[in-house]
């Protein structure tokens, strides 16, 4: 792999296999859906960064299902720390781990011992995340909800409230 893949594609996550193909120690793979609502029903009191996320899946591990959320930036901008504690807020209620993937890192963004990251660049994980303990109720919601999807969609209808790249430029 060189780096060279593009993984949006009309505000779309495609080519999601090449980074679920290097998260193989989360265990073994079940499912996973892009563009994923992240959680089951949006309460008015929802504040999180985003409603969708890029990529969510589903690993079995020791018998014990593990949902992972994978926030895709694939820009040549630097991911930096204030983005990811952003986006932790939303995903951590739901996902049991967090990995952002981008093709270029803060330093500060390493201080941010919940989240992991995948360089998009060499295609591989630079840092483990660790566990983020999200509410049973949450999670169960959204891995049954994953369950029960269809294929990954290439086509959706965007939320009105979700944030886009051309928010951070």
């Amino acid at each position: 792999m060189d780096g060279n893949a593009r993984f949006f594609s009309a505000s779309v996550t495609v080519n999601e296999h090449l980074i679920l193909d290097i998260l193989d120690h989360h265990g073994e793979y079940i499912t996973h859906d892009t563009e994923a609502n992240l959680s089951r029903r949006f309460h008015r009191d929802w504040d999180g960064e985003c409603k969708r996320a890029d990529i969510l899946a589903l690993y079995r591990k020791d018998d014990a299902e593990y949902l992972v959320g994978i926030e895709v930036k694939d820009w040549k901008n630097r991911v930096n720390a204030r983005m990811c504690y952003r986006y932790l807020k939303t995903y951590r209620r739901s996902c049991q781990y967090f990995y952002f993937a981008a093709r270029e890192f803060s330093k500060r963004a390493f201080d941010i011992h919940e989240i992991g990251f995948i360089d998009l660049n060499q295609m591989k994980v630079i840092k483990k995340p660790e566990y983020l303990y999200p509410p049973k109720r949450h999670r169960e919601g959204v891995i049954k909800k994953l369950k029960n999807a269809p294929p990954p969609r290439r086509y959706f209808v965007p939320h009105p409230h979700q944030r886009k790249l051309d928010s951070y430029l």
